[in-house]
């Protein structure tokens, strides 16, 4: 049974004006067990709604939502109890300690009270929050605060964990901490849905993706799969200073050019000669996330 199961939901809203847009139109999405998933796009392309609809806050005006067979509109208790949701923002019980917070929520999930410490111990020392776990969450960093976020989020170790742009704002050490930890998760045999604007991080992170535009996918598949299909024929190269004179037939897809690829010695070396110095780096290989985001879209993340 598939950990996520998104059946041609439509989503409509209303825009100030009284007139009805549809944030997402006929989106299917369907994720294998035990992986990470790339949910991408730009500001407004419908990832926000979608995950709203998954985690039961909104219901879909059309098609159905599942995760693990079980309906989110009609079982939604049930459902939660599969799901473990970090949400963009921040938000935490300002006024109790850390460990109260998660004691709490753990509850709230059904953890067992003969369990409930030691997985307080064990999250806290994942995210690195051991020593704050007396602290009140209000005084916390907005880093400290991100990982208390994840850590109410994995306490009931769930099925499905849905990660909503979680390195938005941190800095490197977190964010690579998080990444472990999602590898770990994955490994252990969590199903992660992981949005992010970091283009780099779903390359290093997510086994397959899916990228909607305008509350479309556009595309979808295992990104090996994809990259290979946008890197055919092509060379991929990037400069110091981008604004030098292109090289005839080269043209610039975001902060990198493609060159059309005949006979890869002999265009290596008429991309070399041209450029110099000013050669950043060249590869005829797996075309970037980035690259192959704005040939759909022509748009930025």
């Amino acid at each position: 049974m598939l950990p996520l199961t998104v059946k041609q939901v439509t989503k409509i809203f209303k825009n100030q004006s009284g007139a009805t847009f549809k944030a997402l139109d006929s989106v299917s999405v369907s994720i294998q067990p035990g992986t990470i998933f790339g949910l991408l796009g730009p500001n407004g392309a419908g990832k926000s709604t979608l995950i709203n609809l998954i985690s039961g806050i909104m219901l879909p005006d059309q098609g159905s939502v599942e995760i693990f067979g079980v309906n989110v509109a009609t079982q939604t208790e049930r459902a939660k109890q599969l799901l473990g949701v970090v949400p963009q923002e921040i938000v935490m019980e300002m006024a109790f300690s850390v460990e109260e917070v998660l004691y709490y929520f753990g509850g709230m999930y059904g953890v067992l009270r003969s369990e409930r410490k030691a997985r307080i111990r064990q999250v806290l020392v994942d995210l690195g929050l051991e020593d704050k776990a007396g602290e009140r969450a209000r005084n916390l960093s907005g880093g400290m605060k991100r990982r208390l976020m994840i850590a109410k989020a994995i306490l009931h170790r769930p099925k499905l964990l849905i990660l909503d742009e979680p390195t938005a704002g941190v800095d490197v050490s977190l964010r690579q901490k998080i990444w472990g930890l999602v590898r770990r998760l994955s490994e252990e045999g969590t199903t992660v849905l992981f949005t992010t604007h970091y283009l780099e991080e779903a390359e290093k992170l997510c086994d397959s993706i899916t990228l909607i535009n305008h509350g479309r996918v556009i595309k979808e598949g295992k990104l090996k799969d994809i990259q290979r299909e946008f890197s055919e024929n092509s060379i991929h190269f990037e400069l110091f200073d981008p604004a030098a004179p292109v090289l005839v037939g080269a043209i610039a897809v975001g902060s990198e050019f493609e060159y059309p690829l005949k006979n890869l010695a002999v265009d290596m070396a008429a991309i070399t000669a041209h450029y110099g110095t000013n050669l950043k780096s060249i590869r005829s290989e797996a075309a970037s996330l980035e690259h192959i985001f704005l040939k759909l879209t022509n748009d930025t993340l």
